[in-house]
């Protein structure tokens, strides 16, 4: 036993904080509570965030332009799909009953207007096709349609299709003439016809945004714009339970909408958080009790639950949400935290039972607290990498895992010092030398590898790494996002089926601004557009709802020319339109037009290819402005940060951990053997990911510095301990043997409890986790593995030339243990 003169302050600091912990253990558990207790509070105030704002930038155009059409048009749509029965027409359908049922429906869901800002049935489209039609004089060519035919007529600049519209025009007359004017109303059946099919027995052009077809009939429910998620919950929820209530004859009902999918997203994180965590905890149990010999062998588990709780308490008054990335930071917490436990548990079982140290606790406190918090820091440095993602929700991430894990060390230390401090005071440990154990001796066979191969994998690991970066641009992201949530969940089914039976999956806004939204130059523009960009993408863009395109398609006859409709005549036509229909699709005091594509089904790097074309194509007349907006660009948007720095994140954190080990070990070389696993792992990965062909999970984007402060708290660990065991007079070859002897059961327990902290997450029901789950805890298996494995040959490698233990042993052990040295 060593004087205490002979020790450094900050040794005697360490020494001092081991005995007032272990005599004062009472009084530790008592303000350990107290903690818990305050910092429990703070998980209350912890908030669930699926909002825009967790995905987008609030200074993101995309985000600016969509706050900004929220609060023109509204939110979110809920889509309801009537599936006609077998042999059921439209104009069965649209029986008096069913529209009866439908404004039934509309006036209970319009009652609730905090959750409901428009709702547009079918028969609100048949309404507005009869005000159009109609005239206060029973005579046609006095209507709102008559009139624009006429003068589309009028205008076609071709006698052919002058000639196409005036026949149809007398065949359009005919069929009107031949229903009696007080027959024309939604009560006849036959009225209903003329109002939905054109001459040739079509569903009206104007008509295919609700009556997408002969069997599917379509109603929309939107949502209060820029709304919470819990909100927009509550709006969904009720838009499903009205509808699950109502009585239709002839067709099937379904409910689908972005508001039902993020609903499921934001109970699950409610539930799916305690859920992961609980997984977690059981699997780490199992593993302690089976694998780490030791008394008191849950104590790691209950530090590290203390930890997390006082992390996420933290968290809570700090203010950052929990968000569909977040809660991966319960089980990630646990695995990583819990090895700070673990080795402090393991080394005072080492000095009691090894080095018979009269004072366990002292000597493990002066050993092993500095060590902890270097890995710490190792670990906070790797997460504040992730303070540089450009999606607010990864940010986030990042922020709570650094915070965590401080608290989670302090924890670490403090608790094991005083609870094992008391314990080894009133009941000293009695045991065998473990060293021979099964644990122990495959750990020192690990990492036995014949000593020439060190620069070999010194080389390779560099190799892979840097192979990894050069694929890493040719790895194919899951860039569907419906592929990301349970696709067992009612919400997804769904929506599947909607996408299935209709085409569609999606919408993408254009709002445009104008001084004068009902001047010709602004009618003329939103039409031309939309038919410009139909025609361009007629997979994606499947039809366009907007005032304009509503008058055009009433224009459009077989034969004719384009011809763009009149300006009063769009006009008139908003005029007549259902109040719901008028705040859709207008907003008179802002100046603004809204026009809706119905987007088909695809990928967000499909959406990405036509958002872009059609941001570069656009050229609106001056004094008009042309946005595309909604959830498509908003999709978009989300893939575009989360793709823009994922690789750079991995090697920002091992940057950043790089550079602080170097300065902390003050040598690069230290440094660098340190990160050998790190590199492998990441590179490994990314190529083995290029050539499988396999689609990674964008949540990848925090996969790197995961496994970066996963795998250099082991690493630190282990070179910090060949050094002490260096210090103390042994070869490199030795210390390296002994190191392993000494530590290898703590470190294979803890390799453990770390992976099935990280792995537990591919236990989630969301794919989106799942398979991030699945990747990380494959890079961090192969980070550990390659720690045991690759760096203790490295270490005897580079310490046969004295790089590794220089300067941080006396010189005199130094040339006295360093074969190489010696022969100089």
């Amino acid at each position: 036993m060593s004087d205490r003169s002979e020790y450094t302050r900050m040794q005697r600091f360490w020494s001092w904080l081991a005995v007032e912990a272990g005599k004062r253990a009472g009084l530790v558990a008592l303000i350990a509570l107290l903690v818990t207790l305050v910092l429990g509070y703070g998980v209350t105030k912890l908030q669930f965030a699926t909002g825009q704002d967790s995905y987008l930038n609030t200074d993101d155009q995309v985000y600016v332009d969509n706050v900004e059409y929220q609060d023109l048009f509204g939110g979110q749509a809920m889509l309801v799909l009537f599936t006609l029965d077998d042999g059921v027409t439209i104009t069965d359908f649209m029986n008096e009953a069913n529209q009866q049922e439908l404004a039934r429906v509309k006036e209970e869901l319009k009652a609730n207007d905090a959750v409901i800002e428009a709702v547009i049935t079918p028969t609100d489209i048949l309404d507005w096709s009869d005000a159009l039609i109609q005239s206060p004089d029973g005579n046609p060519i006095n209507s709102i349609a008559g009139g624009a035919l006429l003068a589309a007529t009028q205008a076609d600049p071709n006698p052919d299709g002058q000639a196409a519209r005036t026949a149809d025009s007398v065949t359009t007359l005919e069929r009107l003439n031949a229903i009696p004017i007080e027959e024309r109303t939604l009560a006849n059946p036959a009225w209903i016809d003329f109002l939905l099919y054109d001459n040739s027995g079509e569903i009206r052009l104007a008509q295919q945004s609700f009556f997408t077809d002969d069997r599917h009939v379509q109603m929309l429910v939107r949502l209060p714009g820029n709304a919470s998620i819990e909100r927009e919950g509550e709006g969904a929820a009720l838009v499903a339970d009205t509808i699950d209530n109502a009585q239709f004859e002839g067709a099937t009902v379904t409910v689908t909408g972005a508001p039902v999918l993020l609903k499921e997203i934001n109970d699950y994180l409610v539930g799916g958080f305690l859920q992961l965590g609980a997984i977690a905890v059981v699997i780490m149990a199992i593993i302690l009790i089976v694998l780490f010999n030791v008394r008191w062998r849950l104590l790691s588990l209950v530090v590290v639950l203390f930890g997390v709780t006082w992390a996420f308490g933290l968290a809570g008054y700090l203010g950052i949400p929990l968000s569909l990335v977040t809660i991966a930071g319960l089980p990630i917490m646990l695995g990583i935290g819990i090895d700070y436990a673990i080795q402090m548990h393991a080394r005072v079982e080492e000095e009691v039972l090894i080095d018979r140290d009269p004072h366990p606790i002292q000597a493990t406190a002066r050993s092993l607290g500095p060590a902890l918090l270097v890995v710490t820091f190792d670990a906070i440095f790797a997460f504040l990498a992730l303070r540089f993602a450009k999606v607010p929700m990864i940010r986030d991430f990042g922020l709570l895992l650094a915070v965590g894990i401080a608290v989670i060390c302090l924890a670490s230390i403090i608790l094991p010092l005083a609870s094992l401090g008391i314990r080894e005071y009133r009941s000293p440990t009695t045991g065998k030398d473990y060293r021979d154990g099964f644990l122990a001796q495959l750990t020192v066979k690990m990492g036995r590898l014949p000593i020439w191969l060190a620069p070999i994998f010194a080389v390779a690991s560099f190799a892979v790494f840097f192979g990894g970066v050069v694929v890493e641009d040719h790895i194919e992201l899951q860039s569907d996002p419906v592929q990301w949530v349970n696709q067992s969940g009612e919400g997804i089914t769904d929506y599947r089926y909607v996408e299935s039976e209709t085409g569609s999956g999606s919408e993408l806004a254009v709002f445009v601004r104008s001084d004068d939204v009902f001047s010709q130059e602004t009618i003329d523009f939103v039409d031309t557009f939309a038919t410009e960009q139909i025609e361009a993408h007629p997979q994606e863009l499947l039809t366009a709802s907007s005032l304009p395109t509503t008058v055009l398609y009433l224009l459009d006859v077989p034969g004719g020319s384009f011809v763009q409709p009149r300006a009063e005549d769009v006009r008139a036509a908003y005029e007549a339109a259902p109040s719901d229909i008028q705040v859709s699709t207008v907003n008179p005091e802002a100046g603004a037009l809204n026009l809706v594509f119905r987007y088909g089904a695809g990928t967000l790097e499909d959406r990405a290819v036509v958002v872009d074309q059609i941001e570069q194509s656009v050229s609106p007349p001056d004094g008009v402005e042309a946005t595309p907006s909604g959830l498509a660009v908003v999709g978009v948007g989300l893939l575009e940060n989360l793709v823009s720095n994922r690789a750079q994140l991995t090697y920002l954190a091992i940057a950043f951990v790089g550079i602080f080990l170097a300065i902390r070990l003050r040598s690069i070389t230290r440094s660098l053997l340190s990160l050998v696993p790190v590199v492998i792992a990441v590179g490994a990965t990314s190529l083995v990911a290029w050539a499988l062909g396999l689609k990674l999970s964008p949540m990848t984007a925090v996969g790197g510095p995961l496994v970066v402060a996963a795998c250099t708290e082991f690493t630190s660990l282990m070179l910090l301990r060949f050094v002490e065991e260096r210090g103390r007079g042994l070869e490199p070859a030795e210390a390296s043997d002994v190191t392993a002897a000494r530590t290898g059961r703590a470190f294979i327990v803890s390799a453990c409890t770390t992976m099935a902290g990280v792995a537990v997450i591919a236990t989630s029901s969301l794919p989106l986790l799942r398979d991030f789950g699945l990747v990380v805890a494959m890079n961090v298996a192969v980070a550990l593995l390659s720690a045991l494995v690759v760096l203790p040959p490295l270490l005897v490698w580079a310490d046969q030339r004295g790089w590794v233990s220089k300067r941080m042993i006396p010189d005199d052990v130094l040339r006295a243990t360093t074969p190489k040295l010696k022969q100089r």
